[in-house]
C-alpha cells in the first residue's frame, strides 16, 4: 500500500511541472504538424510501389505453378513486379543486397512455402506475406475439395480471376501519408524521453539531498522503486494519450479502427522508457550526468528506429543491421504493420522486446538499491 502513497506523490509533483508536461505534448505535435507537412510531397514517393521487385520459384506439379499465377496477378495488379527464377542462391542474395523485396518458393515434394524478405522493406514484404498467406489457405482448401470432388476441385484451380486483396481486407489505396507516418513516430520518440522522468525520479533525490532519509524510511526498497516508477507511468501514458488523440482526431492521422493493440504497444514502450531511466540514474547517481547520457542515446535510438526518416531510404545494410538494435524500429514496425496490413505478430514481437529491456533495467537498478548503505 505504501508504494501507491509513493506513486501519487510522484504524480503530483510531476503534474506540477506544467513546462515539463507541455513541453512532452506540444513538442512532439508542432514536429508530427512541421514534418508532415514539410515532407508530404516526398513522402508519397518513399511508400509507393515503384520498381518494387519480388522473385518466386515454383518446385512441384503443374497446377501448382497455374494457380500461384492469381497470386502473382495480385500483386502486379498493385503496381509489384514479380520475376521466376530458377537460380535460388542468388534470389536470396538478391534479396539481401536489396535488389528484391523477397523470395518466395513453392515446393510441393516437402509441402512447403519458404518466404525471405529483407527487412528493409517491412511494410511492403509484411503485406506481400498476408496476401501470400491467402493463397496458402486458398490452395489448401481446393486441396481437401479434390479428395472429395476432382472436377470441383478443377474448376476452382482453373479459376482465373481470385480476389486476394479483398479477401483479407487491406485497402489497396490505403498508404501512410507523411501526416500518418510523422503521427507515430514522433509519439514513439516522446515516449522515450520518458526516461529522463525516470532518471529523474532517481537523481532529483540525490540533488534535493532526501536519498538518505528515503533509505533510512520504515518502507521497504521495493516499494519506493515500484511506487517511483508507477507513478512515472502513469504521468507519461496520460501525455501520450493526449498525443495520440490530438494527432487522431485534430491531425487526423489514421491510426486504424483497432486501438487496443496500439495503446498496449505504448504502455509497453512507456514502462521500457522509464525503467531505462531509473537504471540510468543509479548506475550514474548523478542527475546531471545521467540527463546528458539520456540525451544522447535517445536522439540515436530514434534515428535508427526510423523516427526522423524512413531507416529503407538510405539502402545501406549497414544502417540497416545496427537499425535491428532499437527498440523503437521493432515499436514503429510493429504499429505501421499492425495499421496498414492488420499484423498482430509484431505486436506481440514489439511488446516482448519493450518488457525484456524493462526487466533487465529494473533488475540493475534493483540489485544497485540494494548494495546501497546510508
Amino acid at each position: 500500500m505504501k508504494f501507491i502513497i509513493i506513486a501519487i506523490k510522484e504524480i503530483k509533483q510531476n503534474l506540477r511541472d506544467k513546462k515539463s508536461m507541455a513541453m512532452m505534448v506540444l513538442y512532439p505535435i508542432l514536429l508530427m504538424i512541421i514534418l508532415g507537412s514539410a515532407l508530404a510531397g516526398a513522402f508519397d514517393d518513399s511508400i509507393s510501389f515503384k520498381d518494387t521487385k519480388v522473385v518466386y520459384k515454383t518446385e512441384g506439379k503443374e497446377s501448382i505453378s497455374h494457380n500461384f499465377k492469381g497470386f502473382t496477378k495480385t500483386l502486379n495488379n498493385l503496381g509489384i513486379e514479380t520475376i521466376e527464377t530458377d537460380d535460388e542462391k542468388q534470389a536470396i542474395e538478391k534479396v539481401k543486397d536489396s535488389t528484391y523485396v523477397c523470395y518466395i518458393k513453392v515446393d510441393e515434394k516437402d509441402k512447403k512455402i519458404d518466404f525471405y524478405k529483407n527487412t528493409r522493406y517491412n511494410f511492403k514484404s509484411d503485406l506481400i506475406q498476408t496476401i501470400l498467406n491467402i493463397y496458402v489457405d486458398r490452395y489448401n482448401t481446393v486441396m481437401e475439395i479434390y479428395k472429395e470432388s476432382s472436377t470441383m476441385s478443377g474448376e476452382l484451380i482453373d479459376e482465373k480471376e481470385v480476389s486476394y486483396v479483398n479477401e483479407i481486407s487491406i485497402q489497396k489505396n490505403r498508404s501512410p501519408r507523411a501526416i500518418d507516418y510523422y503521427a507515430v513516430t514522433m509519439l514513439t520518440m516522446i515516449i522515450l524521453y520518458a526516461a529522463l522522468y525516470g532518471a529523474f525520479g532517481i537523481g532529483g533525490e540525490y540533488i534535493r539531498n532526501t536519498f538518505n532519509r528515503i533509505m533510512c524510511a520504515p518502507i521497504k526498497k521495493v516499494e519506493i522503486l515500484g511506487g517511483k516508477v508507477l507513478g512515472n507511468i502513469v504521468v507519461n501514458l496520460l501525455q501520450s494519450f493526449i498525443v495520440i488523440l490530438f494527432s487522431k482526431y485534430v491531425l487526423k492521422a489514421y491510426f486504424g479502427d483497432n486501438m487496443i493493440p496500439i495503446y498496449l504497444v505504448v504502455l509497453s514502450e512507456v514502462i521500457m522508457a522509464i525503467s531505462i531511466g531509473v537504471g540510468v540514474a543509479f548506475m550514474t547517481k548523478k542527475d546531471t550526468l545521467s540527463s546528458a547520457l539520456l540525451n544522447i542515446i535517445i536522439p540515436c535510438i530514434t534515428f535508427f528506429g526510423g523516427g526522423y526518416v524512413p531507416i529503407g531510404d538510405f539502402k545501406s545494410n549497414t544502417i540497416n543491421l545496427i537499425s535491428n538494435l532499437s527498440p523503437l524500429k521493432w515499436t514503429n514496425d510493429a504499429l505501421f504493420t499492425f495499421i496498414y496490413s492488420n499484423n498482430i505478430q509484431n505486436i506481440k514481437i514489439a511488446i516482448g522486446i519493450n518488457m525484456i529491456i524493462a526487466v533487465v533495467f529494473l533488475s540493475i537498478s534493483s540489485l544497485i538499491y540494494k548494495r546501497q548503505v546510508v
